[in-house]
């Protein structure tokens, strides 16, 4: 709630000190999403651990739904029209593909350390997601994914070899990988090599995120402060680079406020964690507030130039509704997880 509340004061000051278009739109949409939210908290665990395979057949439909019949925009077909609201169906595959693998390692709890051939299956399902959702092109998300669905295989246990081979192969096959990628995802890591290549075109977003951040100094420019922001040089201000925005207003001190927020976020969970003992609830605590924390820290390597630009939201501080919904829902589940007391066999 409190993140949130900041991103709408950051939104509210990102429209020069109006409701409108985002600040207002974000908290209907918050609201509305509210029933949600509680009805999720409420559920059984062994409901949740029940319907996981339905769920990730409805996200796969969905994403195939997309590419087929899909709303396009910005050069991308990554949503579904519902009633004049944009779907974005691969936020939520993030959560299906975890709960899946989850009862997936469950299953094979029995087992100190999961071989290669049991983490195949995972491993197929995971590639599948990252190519439905590459393919729209969403190169962010479909990464995110995919590393979602190795954190999983690597924390139910399985062999370290396995994952260092992984990455060794990863670097030596980068020169073919590079030429699998589309001329504008090329181009992508090229301005973030170098943002002067192409200063008023692709390097013009960073750069003046940069400028933004760099500007906010020790202790910020001031609410509804800045250049940047305020004279509209910052493009995708609402989403993207929404913590370019705050950290020009607030500056290096408010940056490391959020910071520890998501920090507490993530470690929550985590600790939580370490009490219980049934792999399925571990899991979910785990890797859901990972993915949340994850996706905090690309948003930030984001803006400051230290990964290129790749379109992944902040997360309850950026304007959009999928997003906003996944995480909630993200939320219900680790408060639902929370509370569970394991005195008795939760799961057949």
């Amino acid at each position: 709630l409190i993140i949130f509340w900041i991103g709408e004061i950051n939104l509210y000051s990102a429209a020069d000190g109006s409701l409108e278009p985002w600040a207002f739109n974000q908290l209907k949409r918050f609201i509305f999403f509210l029933p949600i939210f509680f009805f999720i908290i409420m559920l059984q665990p062994k409901f949740i651990y029940n319907i996981s395979e339905i769920a990730l057949f409805l996200v796969v439909l969905g994403l195939i739904v997309t590419l087929i019949f899909g709303y396009t925009g910005m050069g991308a077909k990554r949503w579904i029209r519902v009633g004049g609201f944009n779907f974005q169906v691969s936020e939520f595959a993030k959560i299906a593909l975890i709960l899946f693998l989850a009862k997936y390692f469950h299953k094979l709890n029995s087992e100190k350390t999961i071989s290669l051939i049991k983490a195949l299956i995972p491993l197929i399902i995971s590639i599948l997601l990252f190519l439905l959702v590459a393919i729209q092109p969403d190169l962010g998300t479909a990464v995110i994914i995919l590393f979602l669905g190795l954190i999983v295989i690597f924390y139910a246990g399985i062999n370290l070899i396995y994952p260092i081979v992984t990455i060794i192969i990863l670097v030596l096959s980068s020169p073919f990988l590079w030429t699998l990628l589309k001329p504008y995802q090329q181009n992508r890591i090229k301005i973030f090599l170098n943002p002067d290549l192409d200063p008023l075109g692709k390097g013009y977003h960073i750069i003046q995120s940069k400028i933004a951040i760099g500007s906010g100094g020790r202790s910020g420019n001031g609410f509804l402060g800045g250049s940047q922001s305020s004279l509209d040089f910052l493009p995708e201000k609402e989403t993207d680079f929404v913590f370019a925005i705050f950290s020009e207003q607030f500056g290096f001190t408010g940056s490391m406020i959020i910071l520890l927020l998501f920090l507490i976020f993530f470690l929550i969970p985590i600790i939580k964690s370490f009490k219980l003992t049934q792999a399925f609830n571990k899991i979910i605590l785990f890797v859901l507030s990972f993915k949340i924390f994850f996706e905090f820290l690309i948003n930030i390597s984001m803006t400051i130039g230290l990964i290129p630009v790749v379109g992944v939201a902040l997360p309850f501080m950026s304007y959009g509704g999928s997003s906003l919904l996944s995480n909630l829902i993200i939320c219900a589940l680790l408060i639902n997880f929370m509370s569970i007391n394991e005195k008795k066999r939760m799961f057949q």
